[in-house]
């Protein structure tokens, strides 16, 4: 009896301490909370999708404050530099896409802010830029109008001033313009620097989305009246 009585008592002293040992981690571990953790490798500029991040639990209290808990903080983002699997994810880690892909670079214009802008354009838009060049009796040449870039993508949209300079208006020439950033081509580019220099001219027209970019030459360049042969709309 006393050998049974010096197990139970030995029993009931280890499970107080296991039991104080628990209450002990538990105190300094604390609750957890679920954090997005990488589950392979990722490239810079890479898209983050669903299925290359698990959720797991850590506690709290050795949880940044930075770490991304929600699938849905991913949306639109892209990995900032290369990261490795098993890294937890955090604010910074991801990063917008850039702006500009391989071969582009921005280029802003001037644009007439009621024809060519109107309030409509904004980042991420597509827009045809058109070109108006007047007649040169000269050289026989008629009005026409021409698509120069066609499904430029728009990145920023500035606020409209006054044409002249310095803000200053002027009483020949009233217009509103407002600076359009795209993202273009090197040809692009040039076409479009060569408009602003040269055009009479220089307007936006909205592409909806889904919209074809593709043009025919009829539907790229418009003439008006041919001076020597006095067709209308000819090419």
């Amino acid at each position: 009896m006393l050998l049974l009585a010096l197990a139970a008592a030995g029993l009931v002293a280890v499970f107080v301490l296991v039991a104080s040992y628990v209450a002990s981690v538990n105190t300094r571990v604390g609750d957890k909370v679920a954090v997005l953790e990488l589950t392979r490798n990722a490239k810079r500029n890479q898209a983050i999708t669903d299925d290359m991040v698990a959720t797991k639990l850590v506690p709290r209290r050795w949880t940044s404050s930075a770490a991304l808990t929600d699938r849905g903080q991913l949306v639109g983002l892209v990995a900032g530099s290369d990261l490795t699997r098993n890294s937890i994810l955090q604010e910074g880690m991801l990063v917008a896409p850039p702006s500009l892909a391989a071969g582009q670079r921005e280029v802003a214009i001037l644009v007439d802010a009621s024809t060519g802008v109107a309030g409509q354009v904004e980042p991420g838009s597509l827009v045809d830029v058109i070109a108006d060049y007047p007649a040169d009796q000269q050289s026989k040449r008629p009005n026409r109008s021409e698509i120069v870039v066609s499904g430029a993508r728009v990145i920023a949209v500035g606020q409209t001033r006054l044409k002249g300079g310095a803000g200053v208006q002027d009483n020949q020439d009233p217009t509103q313009v407002a600076p359009v950033t795209f993202a273009l081509t090197k040809l692009q580019e040039l076409r479009v620097s060569y408009a602003q220099s040269f055009a009479q001219d220089v307007r936006l027209a909205l592409l909806r989305p889904g919209d074809s970019t593709q043009r025919t030459l009829p539907e790229t360049i418009y003439r008006g009246a041919d001076p020597t042969s006095g067709l209308n709309g000819g090419q």
